[in-house]
């Protein structure tokens, strides 16, 4: 399945971004808003990115990746599934997206909680650590 590139659009509403991340559900591609938080004003802001692939198989998976800069460096929180499925093709514990190597517990095939995340970062800027860590 090939990859799917969604033109730019800048300040998205929900419902234009749940119209990509509905794309994204049954495609490969990958997905990326940046926004100013607003608990951190002074900050470069935070990125989050969703990666969808269905590894040549009928069930997709999603990684979401939510970076943030900080005095320290770059901070990167994603979910954390232990139950995920290994990826038979890949080294043990880890999975590809997108021809990367991840590990695979940073995955999860629930779509719902990719548009939780995905909305929770629309509105506040952030994401729950409950969510990502």
């Amino acid at each position: 399945m090939d990859k799917v590139y969604l033109p730019r659009i800048e300040n998205p509403t929900v419902e234009q971004m749940q119209q990509y991340l509905e794309i994204l559900r049954t495609n490969n591609g990958f997905l990326s808003l940046w926004k100013q938080s607003k608990s951190k004003p002074t900050s470069s802001g935070m990125e989050i990115t969703l990666y969808s692939d269905n590894h040549e198989t009928d069930i997709q998976t999603y990684m979401v990746l939510l970076g943030e800069e900080t005095e320290e460096g770059y901070d990167v929180r994603t979910f954390y599934n232990p139950a995920a499925p290994n990826n038979p093709e890949a080294p043990r514990g880890m999975t590809y997206m997108l021809g990367d190597c991840y590990a695979a517990s940073s995955t999860v095939r629930n779509f719902a909680m990719v548009i939780h995340v995905f909305a929770e970062f629309l509105t506040t800027g952030d994401v729950s650590k409950n969510l990502l860590n």
